[in-house]
């Protein structure tokens, strides 16, 4: 498996993403909220939506840093995101928004990230 997070791995349609948000499963803990969503199949297994809110974090370079750590973080631990969707006729959408207050380094990130994505695992 290739470790590259494409494009084609961005959730970017406007409808999919209200769907998302309206009848998607959650899953927070202090850091991120995970918002999962399974569709029937497209071209890809998975998407993913990344969100750092402005009313968090007010600094732009702040808000790419840690949504570069976020991709990052999620092209590391892609193999959770696919062993998520185990059929071949389904995708699964993810939005991933962050909710804390203060900038956390990437080990941090990775950490409350990683235990959120094998939390979704289990539930499956």
């Amino acid at each position: 498996m290739d470790n590259t997070f494409d494009k084609s791995l961005v959730l970017s349609r406007q409808t999919a993403i209200d769907d998302l948000f309206n009848g998607g499963k959650r899953v927070r803990n202090s850091v991120f909220t995970i918002l999962h969503q399974e569709i029937p199949f497209i071209d890809v297994p998975f998407q993913v939506l990344i969100s750092v809110p402005k009313r968090k974090i007010k600094k732009a370079v702040n808000r790419n840093y840690i949504k570069r750590c976020i991709r990052e973080v999620l092209r590391k631990s892609k193999t959770l995101l696919i062993q998520k969707n185990n059929s071949s006729e389904s995708s699964v959408l993810y939005a991933v928004v962050y909710n804390s207050n203060e900038k956390l380094d990437f080990c941090d990130l990775e950490k409350h990230l990683i235990h959120l994505l094998n939390k979704i695992q289990d539930s499956k």
